[in-house]
């Protein structure tokens, strides 16, 4: 079986990954640390984290890595091939903002990941590629919850998705209005810095 679990950053899925390893017998591969560093990667400071420059041989790299049985942990979906099942973590904004904001992540890193959850960007990228996701609200589970829901889609085909539209919960919260604040003044620094240099 050969799973992807994919979600925006800070969704949970390295813990679970390992978690459903351990519960199926395979490996976990995280895509981010096998990766990180290779020729086909470069560092960008700016936000504390490789970039892919070259997605082939990021592919290549990584099939070589996969056995037939694995599950899979990465928010960069150009590089996966194709797979059996699809989970996408999801959280609710709010969250993630203080989830990330604690990683001590640059405020400009972590805006643009909350507004690819908002706007659903993840979840969106893998149902045009796949089809037949599943998207599982990890806000209020715990990581062993998240994994015995997966467990139980896979082995009883059984499967949930839950309906999420992160858009509507930002903008009845007042959250969407907090973020584009947000967003305009680190905007508005990153200008004023490129303007500096």
């Amino acid at each position: 079986m050969k799973v992807l679990l994919t979600g925006t950053p800070g969704v949970g899925k390295t813990t679970i990954c390992r978690k459903l390893a351990r519960m199926l017998n395979v490996k976990c591969v995280e895509v981010a640390a096998l990766l990180a560093g290779k020729p086909f990667t470069m560092w960008d400071p700016s936000s504390l984290t490789y970039d892919i420059v070259d997605v082939e041989a990021a592919r290549r790299e990584l099939e070589r890595e996969l056995g037939s049985d694995y599950v899979l942990d990465t928010h960069v979906l150009e590089v996966v091939a194709d797979v059996d099942r699809v989970f996408v973590l999801r959280k609710r904004p709010d969250v993630l903002f203080k989830d990330l904001s604690a990683r001590g992540w640059p405020l400009a890193k972590v805006v643009e990941n909350v507004w690819a959850e908002v706007l659903d960007y993840i979840y969106i990228e893998a149902r045009s590629r796949w089809g037949d996701v599943a998207q599982l609200d990890v806000t209020d589970r715990t990581s062993d919850q998240t994994a015995e829901i997966i467990i139980k889609c896979l082995k009883e085909g059984t499967c949930l998705s839950d309906s999420i539209d992160w858009l509507g919960y930002s903008l009845e919260t007042g959250f969407l209005e907090v973020l584009e604040s947000i967003s305009n003044r680190t905007s508005s620094r990153r200008s004023s810095s490129l303007l500096r240099t």
